[in-house]
């Protein structure tokens, strides 16, 4: 009943268009050496060219991050993501970057409209705030309450509204940022009882910094980017909005005590702990920043050939690895330009090996029975593969214990290692949407030390959070070994997929394009 009168909505309304994309150009603020920011990263960041940075794998220690920047930036915030969702997380971020503009700060926030009808009012009771502009990537032009009314009355636009802005930035005084696999929700901090990722993230200072600006302003700017206040009827009682966004974000306490200043498993204090000393512990090297142009909306990347691509950079980078290759990724579906590259350095001995979430833990499951199809090749190829286990998640002493114990674990992380020597981390999955459709950036980190860092992590979660996969004797077939209370366990069916899982993706598989997924 509710998809029949949706669809007889659409019929009577027509599909509706957008506005002109008129707005304002504004660009990043040159530094302010008298920032205390600023100074912070000066001094934390080695003399001459180069970047320092510090990983980030832990969401309370990157929730702390992103909350001491607002309270301490005194010019600018600019935030870039994919996803803002009205929850704890969310309210808690807003909120803290509400006050930092009405210190004076100026904020951008730039968000893709996919999924804005649920956290709608809440932007725009933040964008009555002074010094907050808000802007909307690639926008839907109607049914902005409902994701299904909003497809519903753009059905003739599908094309371009199936591209989406899927980066994650987040940038104080031009002094720090903070980029990876986050989103702004609460299963990406650890705070969802029904699911939650292990994910990661940098810390960025130095020569970095200045160009995730360039990107950030190359799609503030775009002609695909919309003022919010262009595209949604927002009342004009600018102090009934800043009301209400006051009462709707009042009361978190989630994040309401910083992390205990205690070091991490890697050796980092929290930000809000360290931020008063003279410098951070940070990490140094050369740091690559790179992202799709926005304009990869117009279809540009749709055939797989485009090489200025994030993903054509990564496949590059790993098909001329020398030695070693670990891919993390939730979502693999390499297609056959990806197989490519894993084939050319198996035939060259380089050891592949990947980490991916088992199909009964991803959240995507259409895009699990994608990646399904490719195991049995890759295990062929000699490729190492480890998918994350649920279960394994929970018992692991190396995950965060705040896992919520009803909720599900997964990986959300997207990360490869080549060589041992140089680390890619952003926002791109190892799949045909990220490769043609959506937008992507990241970075190729040059340090030795961060790599081993993130190995050793990574082992960590392989050795009791995995599944390890392996073909059974008649070498078609598939097996799950697992330890288990210190116990070897082999699975010969797929692990912690019910009945139904199953059947949906059995049914629906066939009819879903890999290049949607």
């Amino acid at each position: 009943m509710v998809c029949l009168s949706v669809l007889a909505v659409a019929q009577i309304e027509g599909c509706a268009s957008l506005p002109p994309s008129a707005k304002a150009e504004s660009f990043a603020l040159p530094a302010n050496d008298a920032d205390p920011l600023v100074q912070l990263a000066t001094a934390s960041t080695p003399s001459g060219s180069g970047s320092s940075f510090r990983p980030m794998p832990f969401s309370r220690i990157s929730m702390d991050t992103r909350l001491a920047l607002a309270k301490r930036a005194s010019h600018t915030l600019d935030l870039q993501y994919y996803l803002i969702q009205d929850d704890t997380t969310g309210r808690t971020l807003l909120r803290a970057v509400r006050d930092a503009a009405l210190r004076g700060v100026r904020v951008r926030i730039l968000v893709d409209d996919l999924y804005t009808d649920t956290s709608e009012q809440l932007l725009l009771d933040l964008s009555a705030t002074p010094n907050v502009e808000i802007r909307l990537f690639n926008p839907f032009p109607a049914g902005r309450t409902s994701a299904l009314m909003k497809w519903a009355l753009s059905l003739d636009d599908f094309s371009r509204l199936n591209h989406r802005m899927h980066n994650k930035l987040f940038i104080a005084d031009g002094a720090f940022a903070v980029a990876g696999g986050r989103n702004i929700a609460d299963e990406y901090f650890f705070q969802s009882h029904v699911g939650n990722f292990i994910d990661f993230d940098l810390l960025l200072a130095g020569d970095a910094v200045p160009r995730l600006e360039s990107i950030f302003d190359s799609y503030w700017n775009s002609p695909r980017v919309y003022r919010m206040a262009s595209i949604d009827n927002s009342p004009d009682d600018l102090a009934a909005r800043q009301a209400s966004f006051e009462r709707e974000t009042a009361g978190e306490t989630a994040f309401a005590s910083a992390p205990a200043a205690v070091a991490d498993e890697l050796g980092f204090l929290p930000f809000s702990q360290e931020a008063d000393q003279p410098r951070l512990n940070m990490l140094s090297g050369q740091v690559e920043t790179f992202a799709d142009t926005p304009e990869k909306v117009s279809g540009r990347a749709e055939k797989g050939d485009d090489a200025s691509t994030v993903t054509s950079r990564v496949l590059k980078a790993i098909s001329e690895a020398n030695t070693d290759v670990l891919l993390v990724s939730p979502y693999f579906v390499p297609g056959e330009v990806g197989m490519a590259a894993l084939q050319k350095v198996r035939d060259r001995g380089v050891k592949v090996t990947l980490i991916t979430n088992a199909v009964g833990v991803n959240d995507e499951p259409l895009a699990s029975a994608a990646y399904a199809t490719y195991r049995v090749r890759m295990l062929r190829m000699g490729i190492d593969i480890y998918e994350v286990s649920s279960q394994g998640l929970h018992a692991n002493k190396d995950v965060e214990t705040v896992i919520k114990r009803d909720s599900i674990g997964r990986s959300h992380a997207k990360i490869v290692v080549i060589d041992s020597d140089t680390t890619f981390v952003g926002s791109m999955n190892m799949d045909l949407r990220s490769s043609r459709e959506n937008t992507e950036m990241g970075m190729f980190v040059h340090s030795h030390q961060l790599s081993q860092q993130v190995i050793s992590l990574l082992n960590g979660i392989r050795s009791s959070g995995t599944y390890h996969l392996s073909l059974a004797s008649d070498g078609k077939t598939l097996e799950w070994t697992a330890m288990e209370n210190g116990t070897e366990v082999i699975y010969k069916s797929e692990p912690e997929v019910s009945f139904g899982a199953r059947w949906k993706m059995w049914l629906l598989a066939p009819f879903v394009s890999e290049q949607m997924l």
